[in-house]
């Protein structure tokens, strides 16, 4: 099988990225062939006066994308696209390229963008659905998008145009949801439950388990507020038994290293590590902690955890409840609630048997469900059915 994968990389490395990165790997180790379309945030940064003043049309509609994506289709004759992000810079119009040229799009939902303009379904510290309930211009009255007005304005208007145009609803054939949680969210926002089918994240290899138990706790992600970093720092204000090692990039992590180191907490920060070595500090921790704040959708990390036999202790927030089983791959904490996260914290630093225990259930849901090869058959699946369709 021949498959054009679209992806629009973002200015920090996330773990949608290296989802992309694996399932490109894990379809050429099968022996399909696999074309690349790609462009990075990064280049935003890049642009000249004129460019930024353009970039709200770009994002709306790429013309030099929508040309690219239908040359490379002609050239490369792929079966179908595989679409993972779009935004900013590739924008929607390749869709648009796919349908002009008969190739069918499956798309995985990595977020909540089509429903949501900050993709989180999270603004000012609480989870939010305004843009769902209420129309989009909620979120130009709240200044979603880092507070600025224009870019705003221009995510508001991107995703108001192709919602009119139905780009996203009637040019897509098959969605990929990570979790059924995300699947029942696209599904109250009025997408075909028909055409939404749930693979979950997983890594493209066995890491193997960890050889010994450290006495660290491992956060591993974007750091931001949304993602729980703050709390983290409230909480090891009391934690001083236990170090805390925080493994990531974002345009807060000046902030949080200053504060760390202000208030001098037991906190490591590591910044942006190779996918390697993220395993390596998996493997050498006590847990995995996930705080998010907003609806989590699937992160890799707790994949990689289960894989090294590390349980991961998470907020009940999003998909997180419906991927850790409380008491017996990790535990779960109220989200942003101080002394619930540190009591579960006490808990597996005090009861390393319950950790290791934890850790072993972890690596079983791990072999279960989270494998290389039970994704392919998954992956096979949605392919198969949506060519079938056509």
């Amino acid at each position: 099988m021949r498959i054009l994968i679209i992806h629009n990389r973002y200015k920090f490395e996330s773990g949608e990225e290296a989802v992309v990165l694996a399932e490109s790997e894990l379809l050429r180790r099968n022996g399909h062939q696999v074309i690349s379309f790609e462009l990075s945030n990064y280049l935003l940064d890049k642009l000249n006066i004129f460019q930024k003043i353009s970039l709200p049309f770009r994002c709306m509609w790429s013309v030099s994308s929508y040309e690219e994506v239908r040359q490379v289709i002609k050239k490369e004759k792929p079966d179908l696209a595989h679409i993972h992000n779009t935004f900013f810079l590739i924008s929607p119009s390749v869709y648009y390229a796919c349908r002009k040229e008969g190739v069918p799009v499956v798309q995985t939902l990595h977020n909540y963008r089509f429903i949501c303009p900050l993709a989180t379904l999270y603004r000012d510290g609480l989870v939010c659905r305004e843009c769902q309930d209420k129309g989009l211009i909620m979120s130009l009255r709240h200044k979603c998008g880092e507070k600025s007005m224009m870019w705003t304005a221009a995510m508001c208007s991107t995703l108001k145009f192709h919602h009119i145009k139905g780009t996203f609803k009637s040019l897509i054939d098959t969605y990929i949801a990570l979790s059924n949680f995300s699947r029942e969210r696209f599904i109250e926002a009025g997408y075909d439950p028909e055409k939404i089918k749930i693979k979950p994240n997983f890594i493209n290899f066995d890491p193997g388990v960890a050889s010994k138990r450290g006495n660290f706790a491992l956060y591993v992600g974007r750091c931001s507020p949304e993602k729980g970093v703050d709390a983290l720092m409230e909480a090891w204000k009391q934690v001083d038994h236990l170090p805390l090692k925080i493994i990531g990039s974002g345009d807060q992590f000046n902030e949080y290293r200053d504060y760390a180191l202000r208030y001098n907490l037991n906190i490591e920060f590591l910044g942006q590590k190779a996918n390697s070595e993220v395993i390596n500090h998996i493997k050498d921790s006590l847990f995995v902690i996930m705080p998010s704040k907003c609806n989590e959708n699937f992160p890799r990390t707790i994949v990689e955890a289960f894989a090294c036999e590390v349980p991961v202790l998470a907020s009940k927030r999003g998909a997180l409840t419906e991927i850790v089983e409380d008491n017996k791959t990790g535990l779960l904490f109220e989200p942003e609630d101080i002394p619930d996260l540190l009591k579960k914290v006490r808990l597996l630093c005090e009861n390393r048997d319950l950790a290791i225990a934890m850790g072993q259930n972890a690596r079983k849901e791990f072999e279960a469900k989270y494998t290389a090869e039970k994704n392919y058959k998954i992956l096979m699946d949605i392919y198969e059915g949506t060519l079938s369709k056509i």
